[in-house]
């Protein structure tokens, strides 16, 4: 089955518009204090050294690194070619542990009896994890196939927003789960991550269709019985499991040296047959993948079901992610901590990441900000009583409210300053969004 998870690409990205949006909305922010800033900012847009620079690179000492404090490993030199290293080399570490987990989730088998339904549940939970750290990672395959390197792998794992409870309900009647490659080949929000969380997690015998849908007007789903429709459940997890394990593998060696290296092309930019003509095109690449943290996390995790957007009542709980297993804190926190593993470094915020190419543009307050705020909302997240965002809107919303505005704190600086201190240009989606 043709995957439909793409949809037509959106008109060439209006460069200019949206450097002057993010600068407009700086204003004289910077003016004292990156006067020398905006030479060094010039000079790194272009690939030239700065004027007083001997090595054609910024020096910068990190505040997130080691004992040390210098992320270069005694070379006192952090280049945008340092950055993308770090990144690639943090990207195949995440993908290569999402993958591991991912085939100890297939090894599983989802039994309808509880310990075996515990151990595919843990799987998955562990699998999830991981992944929702990586999210912020989907750029190069993982990306959609309208940005440089795309392949939309990651809709093939984990399509969330898009997801069908009928459809994958249907599937169930059908048995259309027990065609070759299903797991791999059927419609996203058929199979990946978040069908398997419905499958492992739901043990309730309704479902999501219309009454007039054919499983009920034929009578086809209530005469399958709750056994049945156990052990039809079980298959199915099985089935797209598998397909989970597959497209991590596809897409951890799309990146894996010796395979489809792309890593080399990020680590190369217009070398080698790279898609990325220069370095900043690059980070710019990445720049637009970390604004998960804006549209996916801020915005639908958050806003939509505390009601902030897009939701017709005071609150929409049924909005949240994860509404099965009731994790959709946890995921919050891991996208977090996938942020933060580029902006601050791979190893628990240490390392090299953008703040070190902050620091080098003489951005040093920018970067202490953006860090401390990315450190604030893991613990906002940790603040919020129940893992089960649902629950703790309907419970304890101002914790969730919080969570929310400390992410907001991150997406502010990431749409202004950051983008504009780096000279990286605003995704398209986010031009003249002013929230």
């Amino acid at each position: 089955m043709q995957n439909h998870s793409q949809v037509s690409a959106p008109p060439p990205r209006r460069w200019l518009q949206s450097r002057s949006v993010a600068r407009a909305l700086l204003g004289g922010i910077f003016a004292v204090g990156l006067v020398a800033g905006c030479e060094r900012i010039a000079f790194y847009s272009t690939g030239r050294p700065p004027p007083d620079s001997n090595a054609g690179s910024t020096t910068a000492s990190s505040s997130t690194g080691g004992s040390s404090g210098d992320p270069t490993g005694g070379t006192g030199t952090v280049t945008r070619a340092t950055l993308l290293d770090a990144i690639a080399t943090c990207n195949l570490e995440l993908l290569d542990a999402f993958q591991k987990a991912a085939q100890e989730l297939a090894a599983t088998e989802a039994k309808t009896d509880p310990e075996g339904r515990a151990e595919a549940q843990a799987a998955w939970s562990k699998a999830i994890d991981l992944w929702q750290r990586a999210e912020p990672f989907q750029f190069g395959p993982g990306g959609p196939t309208n940005t440089p390197g795309g392949k939309g792998l990651r809709d093939t794992i984990y399509s969330w927003p898009l997801v069908s409870r009928c459809l994958v309900e249907q599937n169930i009647v059908s048995k259309a789960y027990e065609a070759p490659n299903f797991g791999t080949t059927a419609l996203i929000n058929m199979r990946g991550l978040a069908a398997a969380e419905y499958l492992l997690f739901y043990t309730g015998t309704d479902n999501a269709c219309s009454p007039a849908s054919g499983i009920n007007a034929s009578g086809s789903w209530a005469a399958l019985g709750a056994d049945e429709l156990a052990s039809r459940k079980a298959a199915y997890a099985s089935a797209v499991s598998s397909g989970v394990a597959a497209m991590a593998g596809q897409l951890l060696g799309a990146w894996r040296p010796g395979e489809g290296d792309f890593a080399a092309q990020f680590r190369n930019p217009g070398k080698n047959g790279s898609v990325y003509t220069t370095e900043q095109m690059a980070l710019n690449a990445v720049s637009d993948a970390m604004f998960h943290i804006e549209t996916h996390v801020k915005d639908q995790k958050l806003a939509r079901p505390l009601g902030i957007m897009d939701c017709s009542d005071t609150t929409c709980p049924d909005a949240v992610e994860s509404r099965f297993a009731r994790r959709s804190r946890p995921h919050v926190r891991n996208n977090l901590i996938g942020f933060r593993m580029l902006m601050s470094g791979c190893k628990d915020g240490e390392g090299v990441g953008f703040d070190d190419v902050l620091v080098a543009l003489g951005a040093t307050a920018l970067a202490e900000k953006m860090n401390a705020d990315v450190n604030a909302a893991i613990a906002a997240s940790d603040a919020v009583p129940t893992d089960d965002l649902a629950q703790a809107i309907a419970e304890n919303p101002e914790t969730v409210k919080q969570l929310h505005d400390a992410v907001k704190r991150i997406t502010d600086s990431l749409k202004t300053e950051f983008v504009t201190v780096l000279d990286l240009e605003l995704p398209q989606l986010l031009e003249g969004d002013n929230d």
